[in-house]
């Protein structure tokens, strides 16, 4: 029995595929193992894991992604997808924290885990604070990162005092609403200080 040769545009679609396959591992796959590496530090396995689905979803929406009008837009899409990827394993891992392999218990390294955990913070902070007006983040910045009073703040930013108070209030609001939208839940922010 002799095999019927496909259809010219389906070898076209099968070689753009496999074209855009290729530049994804080639050109993409370091970068976005590095990032999914400081994500899940210290398990090369589930960073492994994670790049490969990351990059099967890729191919599942080629006909999407080819579309992109430049690497960068391709490479936002990689790593936003190879983040949701991470946070739901480790929301898997948290309701699920003890595996079985051969019927022996293995416990996650706790250091590990906090030490993810910061990360994942780290960058939803990051994007939540991004949400605020430069003011705003401006003002939270000053007063809870560089831990600066009040009139520390005013005289640096060259405003009233009432002024930051203002800003800081509408601010934590903001960036408490920004917090809970992307679900993350919590203590309230230390007060800054007032001297």
């Amino acid at each position: 029995m002799t095999s019927v040769p496909a259809p010219a545009p389906e070898r076209a679609d099968a070689a753009r595929r496999r074209h855009f396959g290729d530049h994804l591992v080639r050109d993409c796959g370091p970068a976005l193992e590095r990032y999914v590496s400081r994500l899940l530090p210290g398990d090369p396995g589930r960073t492994e894991d994670i790049v490969q689905e990351t990059f099967l979803r890729a191919w599942r929406h080629a006909d999407l992604l080819t579309g992109l009008t430049c690497d960068e837009e391709l490479r936002r899409w990689l790593f936003r997808v190879a983040h949701n990827v991470a946070v739901d394993w480790l929301r898997r891992r948290a309701t699920r924290p003890l595996e079985l392999t051969d019927n022996l218990p293995v416990v996650a390294d706790p250091a590990g885990q906090d030490q993810l955990e910061a990360v994942l913070l780290r960058h939803v902070l990051a994007t939540a604070l991004e949400t605020l007006s430069a003011p705003h983040r401006a003002t939270l910045v000053h007063l809870h990162w560089l831990d600066r009073s009040h009139a520390e703040v005013a005289a640096a930013l060259g405003i009233p005092a009432g002024t930051v108070k203002s800003r800081h209030h509408v601010a934590v609001r903001e960036l408490r609403t920004a917090l809970t939208a992307r679900g993350v839940t919590g203590a309230r922010p230390a007060a800054p200080r007032t001297d």
